[in-house]
């Protein structure tokens, strides 16, 4: 760009910037006359309308006949949802304003929507837009939806010129074809915004989108799905690249057409086969994930209990499409995602401390609340070490989320619906040193007891598993590691979770964990000796109906993982191993 201090000869607007043709001429952005650095014109093209301030007044009277309407886009809560922005000049000015001072915007638009007015005026400013005759009113619809954020500066930009005269309006047929977001820089930049996966989300067939440079290939990652054909993504940088667009004298590229490579963005989770020892911890993690339940360790400190709960991702089941969009789009709406064309394909692991607040965890904050730890943990592992630390209310605000695998947050304008269907994994020292039932143990009775029974009674009995690690011996700490054993475990329980998916078909019950109170005996297929042995340790253990039916759980992800019709009596005996029983729950 080449700066200038004084008016077009063609148009007489005061440039301060102007596009550099070859170095000696140079093009108004404004009438795209081409004249050389002393003013003389030397090419012209069909002028634009002409700025209002040199407008006669009967092209002014005209401006306030005229209609303009554009799309654009917001993220309210997780969801993107289309803005119609409204636009006309309302009135004849004694003399010229700047545009964004000229403007009003109505229709639920809150204090970051108004503050994007001094955002256009800097980049107005940048660009040497002059001022305008005419006020403009803009309204943006649905008015029930509060309007927040920085995603409507780029139309709000693009609409006040239609509207001022400055730009020409799209044909009436074609204002549907365009959804336009982005914020604004003080310079012109366009700027990349959270979210824009799950507004590209509400895009239809042969709609184009104009996004910023660096949103373009998270669009991609949707408009790649059924229902957005014929949908093109141009990424634009500047706002006097859209300007030049819709005068028709520049050209923006279709970032799909060369197709689109995606980053992961979650890590891979470390192989099974590096943790020592731990057998039954193990097993016990493999039950966990062809079955969804939820886990609880206990054992001493640094014997493995976080490495497993990093490790657990990868034996869960394979992310689908659909989930992997689903993730990205809750990862891109949060901000998580730091640069374009990156996704979320891998399962999550949230862990989170004994410090973190109820709000983080389960979502919230002021105006429109951020989804919390629970939600980016949907469709994996939420890992809270030191589990007796935490605050009682944090831990018994988990119970609802555990069951329905969501979670409402609820404000005076509306309620949010956040996915939260996880796989609990927690983990604890069975006393308050950790090293209970051996000799370095100092704590007393009491204060062990005391430490087990922070956990309620409720929180308990919504995990399924309870597994304790012991010290390992010397000759474990010393074993070789095992080569792509998470590999072998996942085959096993993607086979499970596949003869789940067919039990289930047609009910909406993910897996064997969320089987309803009322149908466990009608999923839970029990052969007559199974049935027996069950019946034997509900009697011999006086289990409560909720226990029970944990049991029966249990020994039916064993069974499938056995790949058995029926639950048999090994299968009650192994599920009994973690169900019955348990420092923590003899401690009740």
């Amino acid at each position: 760009m080449t700066p200038f201090q004084y008016p077009c000869p063609a148009c007489g607007v005061m440039l301060q910037s102007a596009v550099d043709v070859n170095g000696k001429q140079v093009r108004c952005l404004w009438c795209q006359n081409v004249f050389t650095a002393k003013g003389l014109a030397v090419a012209r093209s069909a002028p634009p309308p002409l700025p209002p301030s040199r407008m006669s007044h009967a092209k002014l009277r005209e401006l306030l006949r005229l209609d303009h309407n554009l799309t654009g886009g917001i993220l309210f809560g997780l969801d993107g949802h289309l803005i119609k922005l409204e636009a006309r000049a309302m009135e004849i000015l004694d003399e010229p304003l700047p545009l964004a001072q000229s403007v009003k915007i109505t229709g639920m638009a809150r204090e970051c929507v108004r503050e994007s007015l001094d955002r256009i005026a800097g980049a107005f400013s940048k660009l040497g837009v002059p001022g305008t005759m005419v006020s403009v009113l803009i309204n943006l619809t649905p008015p029930d939806i509060p309007k927040d954020g920085t995603w409507l500066d780029l139309p709000l930009a693009i609409i006040m010129l239609q509207a001022a005269g400055m730009l020409p309006d799209l044909a009436a047929a074609r204002e549907e074809d365009f959804i336009i977001v982005g914020e604004l820089g003080l310079h012109g930049e366009v700027r990349r915004v959270p979210g824009i996966l799950s507004i590209a989300h509400r895009a239809k067939p042969g709609q184009n989108l104009l996004v910023p440079s660096g949103n373009e290939k998270e669009c991609a990652l949707i408009l790649a799905k059924p229902g957005h054909e014929g949908c093109r993504v141009y990424p634009v940088g500047t706002l006097d690249q859209v300007i030049a667009y819709f005068l028709g004298s520049g050209k923006l590229q279709n970032a799909l057409k060369n197709g689109i490579q995606f980053e992961d963005h979650i890590p891979k989770a470390p192989d099974f086969g590096q943790i020592r020892g731990q057998k039954r911890a193990k097993e016990a993690a493999c039950i966990c994930a062809a079955g969804g339940h939820n886990m609880l360790m206990i054992g001493p400190p640094g014997e493995g209990k976080s490495l497993l709960a990093s490790a657990l991702p990868g034996i869960l089941p394979r992310l689908t499409n659909d989930e992997k969009v689903e993730l990205t789009r809750i990862y891109s709406a949060q901000g998580a995602l730091e640069k374009d064309g990156v996704a979320v394909t891998r399962r999550p692991v949230r862990t989170v401390h004994h410090t973190a607040s109820k709000q983080s965890i389960i979502g919230g904050g002021s105006g429109i609340p951020k989804p919390g730890e629970i939600t980016m943990a949907h469709l994996g592992v939420l890992f809270l070490d030191e589990l007796a630390e935490f605050s009682r209310a944090t831990l018994e605000s988990l119970r609802q989320p555990i069951e329905a695998g969501e979670i409402v947050v609820s404000r005076v304008n509306a309620s949010f619906k956040y996915p939260s269907r996880f796989t609990l994994l927690a983990a604890m020292n069975p006393c308050p040193c950790g090293y209970f039932g051996t000799d370095q143990c100092r704590c007393k009775a009491a204060e062990v007891k005391k430490y087990q029974k922070k956990l309620s009674g409720p929180i308990l009995d919504r995990i399924d598993l309870q597994v304790e690690l012991q010290r390992l011996t010397t000759d474990e700490r010393f074993e070789k590691a095992e080569e792509n054993l998470s590999a072998t475990m996942r085959n096993s329980v993607e086979t499970a979770r596949d003869l789940q998916i067919a039990r289930f078909k047609g009910t909406g019950i993910p897996f064997n964990a969320a089987i309803p109170g009322g149908s466990v005996f009608e999923l839970c297929k029990f052969s007559p000796t199974g049935l027996a042995r069950f019946k034997n340790l509900v009697d011999t253990n006086t289990l409560s109906t909720r226990s029970m039916d944990r049991l029966a759980k249990v020994a039916r992800t064993v069974a499938d993982l056995d790949t058995s019709v029926e639950v048999e009596v090994k299968h009650l005996d192994t599920a009994a191993g973690y169900v019955v029983g348990g420092v923590l729950r003899e401690a009740f």
